[in-house]
């Protein structure tokens, strides 16, 4: 303890030492008669080159710079006059501020402009995955960032849909009791929206079920986020941005119809409604259904409504936005897992296993979103961010728990009925100084999160034998009725700090924050018809995190960090003891290289992520739970996106994990780590050539795919390997768009990764989508 205690005060007087190191270093001079120029190129690349060149602090807006291209430089003396030979011709306001930091803003007025992640497959600029402000370039950890531009071009649908992008991720359609949850290096997180938290007690993860439609981008934060989200991000979480207004007017209208009588429609439309376009609103809804699933369930239906209004100009930049969705999902196709054969049991295409079609769960949420941001000055940035969300999610189904005999499993029909509500404010003030030739960034601020999640058992559903051979006995019918089961209600308060120091090549930052939460769990004991209450209090826990960058060249750098995660137990086992708190560390250093004149971006790191405890449903009762043993994964992660030659676009990632369940001496429990596969791959790429005035045509391909997956901690049985190759052809005439797309083109039999041998998914078989889009303005 003491030796940890030691070496974290090393790493932290490592970093404040540094503006005092800085001091003893010549600055950069350019007034000693050194001249620049410089050749035309995007203006935010001259930017960049003019920082490295001179050291000057230069603050430019980047909805203001955005797609400009700098006029050449010649010869300039000073900082200053560099900036305005780059900028010349510009609706731009270059000035000198009174601490020596050259502002560069729109001339009239800064308007929102369209997020990058809505017109690029690569995405540079940072949203809420920081609080720094820094570039994704320019943070030290594994990011990997999905854009709204690649999600339309693969016709995704839901986030499952779209994270089979992402590497080291792992959705888990295998939840009995239903929900959508995914783990990212092996640990399962809640997910976060815009930024903030959900209540890490849900059966679903934050947003999970929203169409894509509203999503502007799906930021994978890799390693533990316990300095952005607090609690529940053990190994990374998936942030969901959501689409904001803008300037530009545009109104969209698409429409899909694909196998099974799917048919959605969609409308976008977004424009100023002020004269100085310093007001924007924007509107987004969709509606989907379908007549059945590739499994013979009912069709899938979701509903959203997403209206906002924003405000941007002189420094200020406000958005209040709404998100309203419905949506019904047919039961997951499945079948059983055969342990004689150790293989998935084969079952007719199209045909319910258990029950007939009408089996589906039902979520309902809506999003109160407000955000804030006011600069003072260029040295000072001040945010707060409020947001509330309610869900419901309602299971109607035959769960099947245990495999009796051959052909023989008790099957459950009471379904699950849940209730939750979160709320979460966060607030910062982020000062950015210049002390000699050290560039420094501080942010301090606090987060409180709260949630109330309600569980209702079903009164009429019943456990029964059931013959999936003969469908003998008959089902008796699923539940309808139902009562108090259970209930969390809980906060945490945070307080967090952070600091970036950045000199010539090199930036280090380090960050604590201290967590604290309580949470009273109410259960209700049908033994003697009472409740069962339990209040837990904790003091909390302090999480540190440390990073460093080195720019080893203009397209190359290198970083490093340890990040520590820290997760509240609000989990009781059956006799009613509360279970540990949940840690982890995860050491990372990788590369991020620029390739093509930086129109592709190649993020690869090596990592080492472990856990403290592991907690799991009690197979016994599952209102309870129980705590494994400490989990470890170690392995790489390399993803690739960008556009090499005009016209052509590539997304890739690949993960190898090795994972390993400490067992601390216990060898009946094993040491092999369920659902994980050790190699996760994706590979797409498109191709858009113009044919004639405005006609243009493109093809795009994509090939997604893991490795066995176990599913007993024993390592007796595992799911086989998958992969799925799907196809998009596109066709753009004038103002119209055409996508068709097929899905696992050749049809392969995949199955997805299970923790019991009595639920493994069905891959989507082949199926076809055609979406044609207007652009009426």
């Amino acid at each position: 303890m003491i030796r940890r205690r030691a070496d974290l005060g090393i790493r932290v007087a490592a970093v404040a030492l540094v503006p005092m190191l800085a001091w003893a270093v010549p600055q950069a001079a350019l007034a000693q008669g050194q001249r620049i120029s410089l050749p035309a190129m995007p203006l935010e690349d001259a930017l960049a080159q003019i920082r490295q060149q001179t050291g000057a602090t230069i603050d430019a807006d980047p909805d203001a710079i955005r797609g400009l291209t700098a006029a050449p430089v010649r010869e300039a003396r000073d900082v200053l006059s560099v900036v305005r030979q780059a900028t010349r011709g510009m609706r731009l306001a270059v000035t000198r501020e009174a601490s020596g930091h050259i502002l560069v803003i729109n001339d009239i007025v800064v308007v929102a402009r369209r997020d990058e992640a809505e017109t690029s497959v690569m995405v540079r600029s940072t949203t809420t995955s920081t609080r720094t402000g820094e570039s994704l370039r320019d943070q030290p950890r594994n990011v990997q960032v999905l854009s709204a531009k690649l999600l339309a071009e693969q016709q995704a649908q839901s986030l499952p849909d779209a994270l089979r992008n992402a590497g080291g991720v792992t959705v888990n359609a295998a939840t009995v009791q239903g929900g959508v949850g995914y783990t990212v290096r092996g640990l399962s997180t809640g997910g976060a929206v815009n930024g903030l938290p959900t209540p890490s007690t849900s059966t679903f993860a934050a947003g999970s079920t929203q169409p894509i439609a509203n999503v502007e981008r799906l930021e994978v934060l890799k390693g533990p986020d316990a300095i952005l989200l607090g609690g529940d991000s053990l190994g990374g979480t998936v942030n969901i941005v959501t689409k904001k207004p803008s300037a530009d007017e545009r109104l969209y209208v698409s429409s899909e119809i694909g196998s099974f009588g799917a048919v959605r429609g969609t409308v976008d439309a977004n424009r100023s409604i002020s004269a100085d376009d310093s007001v924007t609103a924007r509107i987004i809804a969709t509606a989907a259904t379908a007549d059945r699933n590739f499994g013979g369930y009912r069709g899938n239906e979701d509903y959203l409504f997403a209206p906002s209004i924003r405000y941007k100009k002189n420094g200020t930049d406000i958005i209040a936005s709404i998100t309203v969705g419905n949506q019904i999902f047919g039961m997951v196709p499945y079948t059983l897992y055969d342990t004689t054969k150790k293989a998935p049991v084969p079952i007719a295409d199209g045909v319910p296993l258990i029950g007939d079609r009408n089996q589906f769960s039902q979520t309902t949420s809506t999003i109160y979103d407000l955000q804030a941001r006011q600069e003072l000055g260029s040295w000072l940035t001040v945010v707060g961010h409020w947001q509330h969300q309610d869900a419901t999610f309602f299971l109607s189904q035959y769960s099947p728990f245990v495999q009796l005999a051959p052909g023989l499993l008790l099957v459950d029909s009471s379904g699950v009925n849940q209730r939750s509500a979160n709320n979460a404010v966060d607030g910062y003030v982020r000062v950015a100084l210049k002390t000699g030739p050290v560039e420094h960034k501080l942010i301090m601020g606090g987060m409180s999160t709260n949630f109330d999640t309600t569980a209702d058992g079903a009164n009429d559903g019943t456990m029964q034998p059931y013959d999936y051979v003969t469908k003998q006995p008959p089902l008796p019918p699923l539940a309808t009725n139902f009562s108090f089961s259970n209930k969390v209600v809980g906060k945490q308060t945070a307080y967090y700090a952070q600091y970036l120091a950045k000199y010539w090549k090199i930036a280090l930052m380090a960050s604590v924050r201290h967590t604290a939460s309580d949470s009273t769990t109410t259960i209700r004991d049908y033994r003697t018809n009472r409740n069962r209450i339990n209040r837990y209090t904790s003091n909390g826990a302090t999480t540190p995190s440390f990073g460093a960058v080195v720019e080893v060249t203009d397209a190359l750098s290198v970083y490093g960090s340890l990040a520590y995660g820290f997760i509240p137990s609000f989990q009781l086992d059956r006799a009613l003891h509360l279970l540990p708190d949940t840690r982890t560390r995860n050491a990372e250093t990788g590369i991020k290289l620029d390739l093509f004149d930086k129109r592709v971006l190649v993020n690869a790191s090596w990592f080492r992520l472990s856990q403290s405890n592991y907690k799991v449903p009690d197979p016994t009762n599952r209102n309870y739970f129980i705590n494994l043993p400490a989990q470890l994964a170690q392995g790489v992660d390399v993803s690739v996106q960008g556009e090499p030659l005009k016209g052509l676009t590539i997304s890739g990632a690949f993960t190898r994990t090795d994972y390993s369940l400490l067992t601390q001496g216990n060898r009946n429990l094993g040491s092999t780590v369920v659902l994980q596969p050790r190699d996760q791959y994706s590979a797409y790429a498109s191709y858009r050539h113009s044919i004639a005035d405005d006609i243009t045509a493109g093809l795009g391909a994509g090939v997604y795919g893991r490795s066995s997956a176990a599913i007993d901690m024993a390592g007796k049985y595992w799911i086989g390997p998958a992969v799925q190759t799907d196809l998009n052809g596109f066709l753009t005439i004038g103002k119209l768009d055409l996508n068709l797309g097929v899905r696992n083109l050749f049809d392969r039999s995949n199955y997805q990764p299970t923790i019991a041998t009595t639920y493994v998914p069905l891959g989507e078989a082949r199926t076809w989508r055609l979406t044609v889009g207007y652009r009426f303005r």
